[in-house]
């Protein structure tokens, strides 16, 4: 599966791409980056070497590789910290304290964005009954957000 030819917005990114793929680009890019910054930096600093750093050209990347660039790196970003990752988390156990440490936050905040995607996921569920979270499921979140921390 590859990538769109010209991704300008993490939303184009995103589909039907595994984040493995998109990591894969991203550091293709970063690196490409990279290099080419390191060699302007020690040619305007007179250090480059073409015997120690190589000779090879290193282009800068374009404007639309940069853009390419902070679009994969929001998606990445989008799509590791998906709030379901927490829900998991939960069930699997985890206080909100631990929660909380783990994605360096306070506890009511992280309780607050796991309640709204809760209440997104039920109102997905509304309109598509294949997916979301069900009433008994909604329910059962909601209350898990409402825990009291010494319950957690």
């Amino acid at each position: 599966m590859t990538l769109p030819e010209h991704i300008t917005t993490w939303r184009d990114a995103r589909y039907d791409v595994p984040v493995s793929r998109q990591l894969e680009r991203y550091n293709e890019l970063a690196a490409q980056n990279a290099s080419a910054r390191a060699r302007v930096e020690l040619v305007a600093r007179g250090a480059y070497d073409p015997a120690r750093h190589g000779t090879g050209d290193r282009p800068a990347l374009t404007v639309a590789e940069h853009i390419e660039l902070l679009a994969l790196a929001e998606c990445i970003a989008r799509t590791v910290r998906h709030p379901a990752n927490i829900h998991h988390a939960l069930l699997a156990g985890a206080t909100w304290a631990d929660i909380a440490l783990a994605v360096d936050s306070d506890e009511s905040a992280v309780r607050r964005d796991y309640r709204q995607w809760a209440d997104d996921q039920y109102d997905l569920h509304r309109h598509y009954p294949n997916l979301g979270m069900t009433a008994d499921e909604h329910a059962a979140a909601t209350a898990r957000a409402a825990q009291n921390t010494t319950d957690a």
